[in-house]
């Protein structure tokens, strides 16, 4: 595989050093470095493709991986976090960024660990949760393909306020806060991303405080259909249908309801056809109820 990964490499490597730039791919340790024709540069980790900016130059590399599902691609620069940077900054975190995965349910952090990086996630699910005073995990949210997490504890070296579970086989690209740090005395606008960033973490955090103290469990539960019917849906002749399968104690978990509490909601949805559940996923054929719903309760 490597060989004919170094082949195509080279298939591609253009006779102007002024229009070269480096690719590195690290496996097992290893470092390769090849040189191709002047676009984006494609740094890969353990199998996984980081494209910091642009285009790849590595299309028939992709496409080999792209038919086995073997690698996901995460373009670092599609990221709100690192839009409108310079290359070179996002080039060097990509470069130092580590790759971690998680098995189904294994623990990435816990509440009260100390906090020495960020994520992103390349290719799974992830459950962000906390314990509630009554010892019972409280799930605040779930994250997947392309999202960042763990930046506020990375930033002021506080510890977790909050855990992170891999719901399911989950890869993760791992930022440390040397690395981070250094490109923030880069590049201004990185800075101007971390505050934005930062701004609408306040504001999601106060939307939480929101449902949790003034919002019924109907009312939550709508809310979360419609993000996930939004973020996590696609059209379909019957409706949106829900891609991100989750169980009802999952569900449960993310609304502060019983399962049979979310139960007794979910059928009587179903009921005035707001919603069908099939096989454990959800097709929602009613968003505007729903949302009516998450906004005035029922």
């Amino acid at each position: 595989m490597l060989i004919a990964q170094r082949n195509r490499a080279r298939s591609a490597r253009c006779t102007t050093r002024a229009q070269q730039q480096t690719v590195i791919y690290v496996t097992h340790g290893l470092a390769l470095r090849f040189v191709f024709a002047r676009s984006p540069v494609d740094v890969m980790l353990g199998g996984l493709v980081l494209h910091p900016c642009g285009k790849s130059t590595m299309a028939e590399i992709q496409a080999s991986h792209a038919a086995t599902g073997a690698d996901k691609a995460v373009k670092l620069e599609a990221l709100d976090i690192f839009k409108a940077i310079d290359p070179s900054t996002v080039e060097q975190i990509a470069r130092r960024a580590q790759l971690r995965t998680l098995e189904k349910g294994e623990l990435l952090f816990n509440v009260g660990d100390a906090s020495d990086a960020l994520y992103v996630i390349a290719d799974g699910r992830v459950r962000i949760w906390t314990v509630s005073a009554a010892g019972a995990e409280v799930t605040l949210n779930v994250l997947t393909n392309g999202a960042v997490f763990g930046e506020i504890g990375m930033l002021d070296s506080g510890v977790r306020t909050a855990g992170a579970s891999a719901m399911l086989r989950t890869r993760l690209m791992s930022i440390a806060r040397r690395t981070f740090y250094e490109a923030l005395d880069r590049d201004p606008q990185l800075v101007r991303n971390v505050i934005d960033l930062l701004c609408m973490r306040l504001r999601w955090t106060s939307a939480r405080m929101e449902d949790a103290t003034l919002r019924q469990a109907p009312q939550r539960l709508a809310r979360i259909l419609g993000h996930l019917a939004r973020d996590h849906g696609k059209a379909t002749p019957k409706g949106i249908e829900v891609v991100l399968k989750l169980t009802q104690s999952e569900m449960a978990q993310w609304t502060a309801m019983s399962r049979e509490g979310l139960n007794k909601v979910l059928n009587r949805w179903a009921e005035e056809r707001l919603l069908t559940q099939n096989r454990g996923g959800l097709i929602v054929h009613d968003l505007e109820r729903i949302d009516e719903i998450a906004e005035f309760g029922e």
